[in-house]
Order: structure tokens, then sequence, then C-alpha cells
């Protein structure tokens, strides 16, 4: 189980199925996987502030193959 503190290090929790701009395609659709921002490495921060790219999740949705 995660505590606090590392909750909060992962950033606020979206909607399901809401879309962030470094998102190819909305999460769940098919030959889709979630992947690490490139923008903020995966830490939801750049700079210590939000990453825009990702809403601050850390991890931005990306198509696969001929999707």
């Amino acid at each position: 189980m995660m505590s606090n503190s590392q909750r909060k290090q992962l950033g606020p929790i979206t909607e399901s199925g809401a879309r962030n701009p470094g998102d190819e395609a909305s999460p769940g659709t098919s030959q889709t996987a979630e992947n690490i921002c490139r923008s903020c490495k995966g830490t939801g921060q750049l700079d210590g502030k939000p990453c825009l790219e990702c809403g601050s999740t850390g991890k931005v949705v990306e198509n696969l193959g001929d999707a």
C-alpha cells in the first residue's frame, strides 16, 4: 500500500478517460499504452512545478504499432 507522501509524489489523480496534452489518444483506446512522460521523465514535475505535458501524472498514453 502507498503512503500519503508517496501518493503526493505521483501527482493528482486524473479523471478516467481524460486526456493530457502529451497523450496521443484517450486512455483505454485500443492499440495504446502508457509510457513515461518524456518532458518530466516520469516525475510529474518540471523545475518544481506540475508538468503540463502529462498533467503531473508522469505518464502519457501513446499509440502502438500502426494505430
